[in-house]
């Protein structure tokens, strides 16, 4: 089997090239769109997926952000968590997908859920104030790339079918520099590469 990973072209280089590493794995980078285009990477991908159906291939579009087996999935990652860490008394992380928050926030009932969210996201806003925004988003500002930071793979500005799923108590939002100095802290101390 084949796999095509389409993403876009402001994907982390480092990210880009793991997939690529991979063996069978065709890499299509598009250019960086709003999820509204017909040339966003989510949308390209469901489009291939379907003119290979169409053309008599088998073709799936996993559709990460809005497929809910992707925060049902990640159960068993909270289980693996809560197994090696016993009771979670609060639990931090971003959002991308909002799979792994989602699924986290489920099997850890007894715990205060954060989302830690980088600049230029609007998930802060929708957790804070019940209203997916960012300042970034305002008319005649919008820019292509909206998100001035060094964080991939979270942040957003819609809300996800699987984000919707999650249960968050509060949201924070963290600035890189943040991020990277608690990124260092955990790879050196605690052996988390993160």
């Amino acid at each position: 089997h084949k796999l095509v990973a389409v993403i876009p072209d402001d994907c982390a280089a480092e990210k880009r090239d793991a997939i690529r590493a991979c063996p069978g794995v065709d890499v299509h980078v598009v250019q960086s769109a709003a999820i509204s285009s017909p040339t966003h990477y989510v949308n390209v991908a469901r489009k291939l997926a379907k003119d290979l159906n169409e053309k008599g291939k088998t073709a799936i579009f996993a559709d990460q952000f809005d497929n809910l087996c992707n925060w049902r999935t990640h159960l068993h990652t909270a289980h693996e968590i809560r197994n090696q860490v016993g009771r979670v008394d609060a639990f931090v992380m971003g959002a991308g997908t909002g799979g792994t928050l989602a699924g986290c926030s489920k099997v850890f009932d007894e715990a205060r859920i954060y989302l830690a969210d980088p600049q230029g996201s609007a998930l802060h806003s929708k957790v804070r104030h019940g209203v997916c925004y960012n300042v970034k988003q305002a008319e005649r500002s919008v820019r292509r790339h909206r998100y001035d930071t060094i964080a991939d793979g979270i942040g957003l500005d819609r809300v996800t079918a699987n984000f919707r799923e999650a249960r968050v108590d509060d949201a924070i939002r963290v600035a890189d520099q943040d991020a990277l100095v608690m990124a260092h802290y955990l790879l050196r101390f605690e052996g988390l590469f993160l």
